[in-house]
């Protein structure tokens, strides 16, 4: 920093300490390593997002069974609930082609990024984790369509 002319220091905000001032007179002030923190929050998400995705895939099978309670499960047969997790896999994996697509053509990274958990992972998740409360919302049976659209379609995507 010793190097630099002063009029790309700012003294205001010492934990930013770089200058720049475009031509209209507006100052930014820039960190020194602002990829420390951006990779730290990347590796962060992408760890708990692996977390969930792993747990749920793992584990969906012996829920779609009834292994965990058998008085509230979708009553498949354990061919039925792989088939399930096999489907929902596939797209889960086939469809970052299209998200980038998607970031590439036509909405650029964030928005595709943003749109891809606001709209479809986070709805789809809270689907899935609303179908293991029995009798929620005074439902009598099971509720299928819940799983079915967050497990093969909204989380899959988001994914």
């Amino acid at each position: 920093l010793q190097s630099l002319p002063p009029e790309l220091l700012s003294t205001s905000t010492p934990h930013r300490p770089l200058l720049h001032i475009d031509p209209l007179g507006h100052s930014y002030a820039y960190y020194l390593n602002p990829m420390t923190q951006s990779v730290i929050l990347i590796l962060l998400v992408e760890m708990l997002e692996r977390f969930c995705f792993y747990g749920i895939n793992y584990t969906t099978t012996a829920y779609l069974t009834g292994e965990y309670n058998e008085g509230w499960n979708a009553d498949m047969t354990s061919i039925q609930a792989s088939s399930y997790v096999s489907v929902s896999t596939a797209v889960a994996y086939t469809t970052p082609f299209l998200g980038a697509m998607l970031a590439d053509n036509l909405l650029g990274e964030y928005v595709t990024i943003i749109l891809g958990c606001c709209a479809c992972y986070i709805p789809g998740l809270v689907l899935i984790a609303l179908t293991t409360i029995p009798h929620f919302m005074n439902r009598v049976e099971f509720n299928t369509k819940a799983i079915q659209w967050g497990l093969l379609i909204l989380w899959p995507i988001g994914t």
